[in-house]
């Protein structure tokens, strides 16, 4: 099985389709955020075109704003490797969500849920007094967090508060692996050109009608779910939504302007690259690829399947 993973904005996702296409092989995707309907756009889903040139797993799993957590995306990604695996189908494994990649090749971790009760408590905190809470009780697992991250955070302190036990002793006796033979590859940019194709992307998305997308979810689903959506973009443009509509004649409401917007989403998008950067160069096996421009896929890389 081949893995292309690495930092949003890489062009992964476009060198496993294009390897799909050469072998007939499916791909799974392995985006935290690809998993919820209804939010394609901002999480740059493959295309309606694509996904029905070559099969692809991970997608559409759940209902917007609904809870999704790795153990379930494991059992999809099990049932999708066996369906491929029976049609003689190879799978390319892509994407940016390291604790995905992680639970694929390494296992998941034991460790039970929390109660409801402590959940909600926790969930009503902000990210800042949830770092505070972890430091307190469990200060090394900070260090294996993505701490800008309310759910992971949420989840090492529930572990420790129900269990008694740092998450990372839990995970030190994580079961085995679900794939346990695989090639790993790490798709790079250089720090300028990644920025730039950060922001090109971004600029493409609101073309295709991103703050429309938006507009959409609110309307299904309420402001409250979509400024609460951990997907970059939807909460910057849920707010610019929300203050347009509270201007009101002679009333003066801060409004943020598109501009502001995209400069937010820019912002947020290199800092999570540069997580996701720094979670991959912890991980073990990883092949690095660096890539430029629009050249085409080193030839290496294409002859893997």
């Amino acid at each position: 099985m081949i893995f292309l993973v690495g930092a949003t904005g890489t062009g992964k996702s476009a060198a496993a389709l294009e390897l799909a296409r050469k072998h007939g092989a499916a791909i799974l995707a392995m985006d935290a955020m690809q998993v919820y309907r209804g939010a394609d756009i901002g999480t740059s889903k493959p295309t309606a075109a694509e996904r029905a040139e070559v099969p692809h797993g991970g997608l559409d799993l759940v209902e917007f704003g609904s809870n999704f957590d790795v153990a379930q995306y494991l059992k999809h990604a099990e049932m999708f490797l066996r369906e491929q695996r029976e049609a003689g189908r190879p799978v390319i494994v892509t994407g940016g969500t390291g604790l995905y990649f992680r639970a694929l090749t390494q296992g998941l971790c034991d460790a039970p849920q929390g109660s409801d009760k402590l959940r909600a408590e926790l969930n009503a905190l902000p990210v800042e007094e949830l770092r505070a809470r972890l430091e307190k009780i469990d200060p090394a697992m900070l260090e294996q967090l993505d701490v800008s991250n309310p759910r992971r955070l949420i989840r090492a302190i529930e572990v420790k508060e129900e269990t008694g036990r740092s998450l990372r002793e839990w995970q030190e006796e994580t079961p085995e692996p679900l794939v346990k033979e695989f090639t790993a590859l790490w798709i790079q940019r250089e720090k300028t050109e990644l920025e730039t194709r950060i922001r090109t992307r971004m600029e493409t998305m609101f073309a295709a009608g991103w703050e429309e997308e938006v507009r959409g979810l609110i309307a299904r689903h309420g402001m409250e779910a979509v400024r609460n959506f951990p997907g970059i973009g939807y909460r910057e443009i849920a707010g610019m939504i929300a203050s347009c509509a509270l201007r009101t004649p002679g009333q003066q409401v801060a409004r943020a302007t598109p501009a502001e917007v995209k400069s937010d989403i820019q912002v947020a998008t290199r800092q999570y690259a540069k997580r996701q950067l720094t979670w991959f160069n912890r991980e073990p096996n990883l092949q690095k690829v660096m890539l430029s421009g629009i050249q085409p896929l080193p030839a290496a890389l294409l002859s893997l399947l």
